[in-house]
């Protein structure tokens, strides 16, 4: 049988994936929450969204890429290509939440990464872009990934659900990600093939 253009079985399978996500995300806030409000918070909201990332980098629940960050940072050449993807999938692995929330907390976890690792940005843009598709649709670009990014993250007024990374972060952000703009059309569109694959097998 069929409503509204789809099957009983989607349908069934959308709603139980719907109710699961809402789950995930009440389960992911208050846990968020409990990390954020341990400290005392800055007064400014630039402040604020910096301290919250840092926050949940570094509490032990998603703590997979704070070491990584660390030895990034300290510029460490033992650190390999296959550690940092293995710990950022792990932490990514992780975020369970609903997807323009996911979406923002995947890009500003992986501009680090990307920043100091960009022969990785391939790989590791994928998530995240396949978080806007889940929020906006398969009708979007490079261009809209950027404006998805400006607002929900960069935007002085914009409050990320996982925080505004550090400096290098919003460079690679506000910046270098912009000058890929052939690369991430490229994976956009893969991802969306990917996605539209994924849903015809439902």
């Amino acid at each position: 049988m069929w409503v509204g253009g789809h099957s009983i079985k989607y349908l069934t399978v959308a709603n139980a994936c719907t109710l699961a996500v809402v789950n995930r995300t009440t389960r992911m806030k208050k846990t968020f929450k409990e990390i954020f409000f341990k400290y005392k918070q800055p007064d400014n909201q630039f402040d604020k969204n910096r301290h919250r990332f840092d926050s949940i980098i570094a509490d032990n629940r998603f703590s997979f890429l704070e070491c990584i960050y660390k030895r990034l940072f300290a510029k460490d050449t033992t650190l390999t290509d296959t550690e940092i993807l293995d710990s950022y999938f792990k932490f990514s692995g992780n975020i369970q939440t609903n997807t323009f929330a996911a979406a923002e907390f995947e890009w500003a976890a992986i501009s680090v990464l990307c920043h100091f690792r960009p022969n990785l940005t391939e790989t590791l843009i994928r998530r995240g872009l396949l978080s806007i598709v889940y929020s906006l649709g398969e009708d979007i670009d490079w261009f809209t990934v950027g404006q998805f990014i400006n607002r929900r993250i960069l935007a002085d007024n914009a409050e990320p659900y996982g925080g505004l990374p550090p400096n290098v972060g919003q460079e690679w952000l506000k910046n270098l990600l912009p000058a890929q703009k052939d690369t991430v059309q490229m994976v956009l569109m893969d991802v969306i093939e990917e996605n539209r694959n994924e849903l015809e097998n439902i």
